[in-house]
């Protein structure tokens, strides 16, 4: 039993030990108010944080005390503050626009966190490698190119006798599992990015479209009918002999194009897949398909009227143009859906060892029954 592994709030006062932080205030920033309150990121560095230095105060105390291993232990808890400070938003600092975007302490945070694991590995007892070694290969297998060598190699890692050299490996493993695992995350923010500028960029344009056509409607004419074919003129504003194209045509139809989209984005809640990673990928895809649905049923409408779509004739009533505005509005999912599945494609290469839905590789665990340990 390690008797050091009791909480921090046991301990009489004043005993914290030298780079311990209370984890009840992780939350808080210089002068103890709130940084980043409810952020399930933070509360994940939190915990991992604490099982670490539950690791370390047991190693302080019951594996001996030489040397190598005290520096071992300075330099993991070194990396846990470093983890901790990032987190809070202390170093670097955070910044609320700028952080959020270059997700400057999230992954300052885990990056720090992760070379602790790595580096704790020097402190692992055998039967604490024979822990470790499946959740690390676990990692490597989703996280590396199936031609990567360290993935090759790590499942020698089984079969290995333990000692030094199958700890050395261990820790080369989890680092790599950890370094791939972060460059996928960055990608995930890239596209998160990507994502929310294309939504601005159509929105934007949106805007600029229904204020040239509210102010000119001529130049963006979505009215039907009329001369020559002397039929009543039929727009989305209204229809009749005394019906003229109005500034409101186009807003009108935007407003559906926009409703459409709004039911296409709330109709894929229910193949929309949850992730755990900071970056809220599903949300940018659903805000997406609201401005995108908007453009879609302006645009299907000027090619009707234009007769650039084969088998689609002239609309003849009011009705008839709201009903096709949002519909166009709802099939702008025929072109998210592309960015959907590629999205989709990248979050689920990401290493989630807690996701029930990860894909998990088949490793063949062979004993090592007859392998002898060394002494230590």
């Amino acid at each position: 039993m390690c008797v050091a592994n009791r909480p921090p709030h046991t301990r009489p006062t004043g005993t914290r030990r030298k780079g311990e932080v209370a984890m009840l205030d992780l939350g808080k920033g210089r002068g103890g108010a709130p940084r980043g309150v409810g952020r399930a990121w933070m509360q994940e560095v939190e915990v991992s944080v604490a099982s670490l230095r539950a690791r370390l105060r047991c190693a302080r105390t019951t594996r001996g005390s030489d040397e190598a291993r005290a520096g071992t232990v300075e330099t993991v808890d070194g990396m846990l503050d470093a983890a901790l400070r990032a987190a809070r938003g202390e170093d670097p600092p955070r910044r609320p626009v700028r952080s959020w975007w270059r997700g400057t302490d999230i992954e300052a945070a885990f990056g720090h966190l992760h070379r602790a694991e790595a580096e704790a590995v020097r402190l692992y007892t055998d039967d604490e490698v024979d822990a470790e070694v499946p959740a690390a290969l676990s990692r490597v297998e989703l996280a590396l190119h199936r031609d990567d060598p360290i993935r090759l190699a790590a499942r020698k890692l089984v079969t290995m006798k333990n000692g030094a050299g199958r700890r050395t490996w261990l820790r080369r493993v989890v680092e790599a599992g950890h370094e791939a695992s972060d460059r996928q995350h960055t990608r995930v923010r890239n596209l998160r990015n990507v994502i929310l500028v294309t939504t601005l960029l159509i929105t934007v344009l949106d805007v600029v479209f229904a204020g040239i056509a509210f102010l000119r409607p001529a130049l963006i004419p979505l009215c039907f009918g009329g001369p020559p074919s002397a039929q009543p003129l039929a727009c989305p504003t209204g229809d009749g002999p005394a019906q003229v194209p109005g500034g409101w045509d186009l807003v009108v139809v935007a407003l559906l194009g926009l409703l459409g989209g709004s039911l296409s984005a709330a109709v894929s809640i229910r193949t929309m897949r949850g992730t755990a990673t900071p970056y809220d990928i599903p949300v940018c895809l659903a805000l997406l398909k609201v401005p995108t649905g908007a453009l879609t049923a302006v645009g299907a409408l000027i090619a009707i009227r234009g007769q650039f779509v084969p088998g689609l004739s002239a609309l003849d009533s009011q009705e008839q143009i709201l009903a096709y505005a949002l519909v166009f509005g709802y099939a702008q999912q025929l072109l998210t859906g592309m960015i959907d599945r590629r999205a989709r494609d990248v979050l689920d290469n990401l290493a989630g060892p807690k996701d029930p839905e990860q894909k998990r590789p088949e490793i063949e665990l062979v004993p090592r029954t007859a392998a002898p340990r060394d002494a230590h």
